[in-house]
């Protein structure tokens, strides 16, 4: 989520107006995740955000884990909408549509450093493998159909998550941190499906 769907880094916390946090989410991925959605292709999203880091923190305030998540897409979505002048005085209709897109995506949001200290028995590696498990199993859950490693595609902005996802079968891409989630980011991914021996190369 954080420099990939996002222009900025959470840190995994937000304390401010989730307004400010919505406006640094990526033209590319606003205009994106409802094409997919509309094409019945499955859209997730994967963070390191946990909700428990609020507890961690002494019980100040912020949103963390997947209420963050949920809260930026119907924000991301109810901002994108009401600027649609067919839309913009039916604040009911923009939100519903923005919950539908929000209510449609997958989220895995866990903090594996903390997970682990809190459960000495449970071991959550240090990459975004568990998280993508996890939305395979909702999705599986939701569909009664199964999703294959092979089928998902991740873009993070961790070279090591990228490489992790890439051992399981996952076509996984990095992305800049300097600039996030592009629709550059997105062709250059389905040109590299093409040729999946690139991607190794380029991590090596």
């Amino acid at each position: 989520m954080d420099r990939t769907l996002l222009n900025t880094h959470t840190r995994g916390l937000w304390k401010d107006d989730i307004k400010k946090l919505a406006k640094e989410v990526t033209r590319a991925f606003k205009i994106l995740v409802p094409h997919l959605l509309f094409n019945k292709y499955a859209v997730g999203i994967v963070t390191f955000s946990d909700q428990l880091v609020l507890s961690s923190e002494g019980g100040q305030g912020g949103s963390a884990g997947e209420t963050l998540v949920n809260d930026l897409l119907t924000e991301t979505f109810v901002s994108l909408y009401s600027k649609v002048k067919s839309l913009s005085e039916h604040k009911e209709h923009v939100k519903r549509n923005a919950e539908h897109i929000r209510d449609q995506v997958y989220v895995a949001a866990a903090l594996p450093q903390l997970r682990n200290q809190q459960d000495s028995k449970f071991r959550m590696p240090n990459s975004k493998r568990w998280h993508i498990d996890q939305v395979i199993e909702k999705y599986k859950e939701r569909t009664g159909n199964t999703l294959k490693y092979e089928e998902i595609m991740l873009f993070d902005d961790t070279v090591d998550n990228v490489k992790a996802a890439l051992e399981t079968g996952v076509h996984a891409f990095a992305v800049p941190r300097t600039s996030a989630f592009t629709s550059s980011c997105w062709e250059k991914a389905l040109e590299t499906l093409k040729n999946p021996g690139e991607i190794m190369s380029k991590l090596k």
